[in-house]
C-alpha cells in the first residue's frame, strides 16, 4: 500500500505535446469502486464545462423484439461517440433498466467493445467510462473491468446485497481497520460498504502486485487476460488484441445464454412473488 496507488485521474486528456492549464482539468478518484453516492453525483456532475451522459446496456428480449446482442452492442457504440460530439466529459454505462422485458447485457462486453471502438477513432481519452452494473461482485470481476477500459465502478447489486444481509442478521462480525487493534463494528449501512470496498481494494492491489504493476492508472485497459473458449468474430469485435488460442462460442450462443439467464431469473422472481 506504500509504493501502490489506485487513485486514478479521470475524464477527457489534453494534448501530452502542449502541456495547457487545461491539463489540470480532470476529476480525482481516490478509489475506483465508488458509493452509489458517488456514483448520483457524477450523473449529476455540471461544473466548468463538465457533464456526464448515462447508457443503457440492456436490450430487449420480450417474444416479438427484433433486438440481438450485436446490434445492441453496435447502438451503444454510436451512443458513445455521440456523447463525445456532445461535449460529455463522462459516460455511465448503467444495466439499470433490466426488468422483464430488457436484459443486461454483460458488463464487461459492453465496457470493452465501447473502449475498443473509442480507441479505434482515436477518440477514447476524450471520456471517461464509468460503470453501474449489478453484474460485478468478486475481486476478478473489477480487474477485468479496468482491465478492459473501465474508470470506474458502482456493483449497486452487490452493495444492496450486502445491506440486507446485515439487515437480516447474516452479517454480525467487526472488520479489521489498520491493524488488529482498531476493529470496527459492522454496525451500519456505511460500515458494511466501507469493508467490503476495502475488501476489493486489497484484493485488486494483490493481483496488481502479482502482475508487477504498481498503479491502477498503468493497469487500467492493459488488458493482460487470455481468452477462452470465445469465437474470433467476438474477440475481434469486444476484445481486440486479447490472445485467444482457443476459440469456441458466437454472439448467437452469448446471447442466447444471457436471455436464458434473464427468463429463469425473472421466473423465479414471480415464484417468490406468489409465495409470499
Amino acid at each position: 500500500k506504500i509504493i501502490m496507488s489506485l487513485k486514478c485521474y479521470i475524464g477527457p486528456e489534453q494534448n501530452l505535446l502542449a502541456v495547457t492549464k487545461d491539463h489540470a482539468k480532470r476529476l480525482l478518484i481516490e478509489n475506483p469502486i465508488i458509493t452509489n453516492t458517488e456514483l448520483l453525483s457524477i450523473k449529476n456532475l455540471d461544473q466548468r464545462g463538465w457533464k456526464t451522459e448515462v447508457i443503457d446496456i440492456t436490450f430487449d428480449v420480450s417474444p416479438d423484439s427484433t433486438e440481438n446482442l450485436k446490434q445492441s452492442l453496435d447502438l451503444i457504440c454510436q451512443q458513445a461517440e455521440q456523447a463525445i460530439v456532445n461535449g460529455s466529459s463522462l459516460i455511465v454505462l448503467s444495466d439499470r433498466a433490466s426488468n422483464q422485458n430488457r436484459a443486461a447485457i454483460s458488463s464487461l462486453m459492453a465496457c470493452s467493445t465501447i473502449h475498443h471502438h473509442l480507441v479505434n477513432i482515436a477518440q477514447r481519452t476524450q471520456i471517461g467510462i464509468v460503470l453501474e452494473t449489478g453484474e460485478a461482485r468478486e475481486v476478478h470481476h473489477f480487474c477485468t473491468l479496468f482491465g478492459y477500459g473501465a474508470d470506474a465502478i458502482n456493483p449497486y447489486l452487490a452493495y444492496q446485497a450486502l445491506i440486507q444481509a446485515r439487515n437480516e442478521g447474516y452479517i454480525q462480525h467487526s472488520h479489521q481497520h489498520r491493524g488488529p487493534e482498531n476493529r470496527i463494528p459492522l454496525t451500519d449501512e456505511k460500515s458494511v460498504i466501507d469493508a467490503y470496498r476495502q475488501a476489493l481494494v486489497k484484493g485488486i492491489l494483490k493481483i496488481m502486485g502479482k502482475m508487477g504493476i504498481s498503479t491502477l492508472q498503468s493497469y487500467k485497459g492493459a488488458q493482460i487476460f487470455e481468452a477462452l473458449g470465445l469465437d474470433k468474430e467476438v474477440i475481434e469485435k469486444c476484445f481486440r488484441g486479447t490472445a485467444s488460442r482457443i476459440s469456441g462460442i458466437g454472439f448467437s450462443v452469448l446471447e442466447e445464454e444471457i436471455v436464458r439467464r434473464h427468463h429463469l431469473a425473472w421466473a423465479q422472481t414471480k415464484l417468490t412473488d406468489s409465495q409470499v
